[in-house]
């Protein structure tokens, strides 16, 4: 394909992606302050146990990168659970495989009238591989249960991100 058919290709997608109104959810012009300004001003709760604890440090690297929000005008409260379930069994009933599940409830509230303004559930799988080591299987199912805490924390993003859109975002 000649560069003058891609630049035409490019141009005919440009056009039909304007036209059907699609808008990217994160730019800055998507609401009125963009999202960044909605995000800042959520404070995540703190979560129990160690993947409530990876679960909340990811959320708060992706929406108040600046630090936690003083005065914010949204609370964001997760209720975690998780399972492990053998995936590959041999004939010796022994498992070598497992899918590790991490669900998170979570609901935002309004910080002054304590109204529930949005909840939903996040979840996310995530399959380890037991190994001859003790330490490995170990190291595998710890790497598993940080991959589905980081699936779960970006998908409680995008989900708020939209709640902010259809709310604030701008109606053209």
């Amino acid at each position: 394909m000649n560069r003058i058919a891609k630049a035409a290709l490019v141009a005919a997608a440009a056009i039909s992606l304007s036209g059907c109104g699609f808008k990217p959810l994160y730019a800055v012009g998507t609401t009125p302050d963009g999202m960044r300004a909605y995000f800042g001003q959520v404070f995540v709760e703190p979560i129990a146990g160690r993947q409530g604890v990876h679960l909340r440090n990811q959320l708060l690297d992706a929406m108040t990168p600046a630090g936690t929000p003083s005065g914010a005008a949204y609370n964001l409260n997760v209720q975690l659970t998780d399972t492990k379930e053998g995936l590959a069994i041999q004939e010796n009933t022994q498992i070598t495989r497992y899918n590790y599940t991490l669900t998170a409830r979570y609901e935002l509230r309004d910080a002054v009238s304590n109204e529930v303004l949005d909840k939903g559930t996040a979840r996310a799988i995530a399959a380890y591989n037991v190994v001859d080591s003790q330490f490995g299987t170990q190291s595998a199912e710890r790497d598993a249960q940080d991959r589905a805490a980081r699936e779960v924390g970006e998908d409680i993003r995008l989900r708020l991100g939209l709640y902010f859109e259809n709310r604030f975002g701008s109606r053209n």
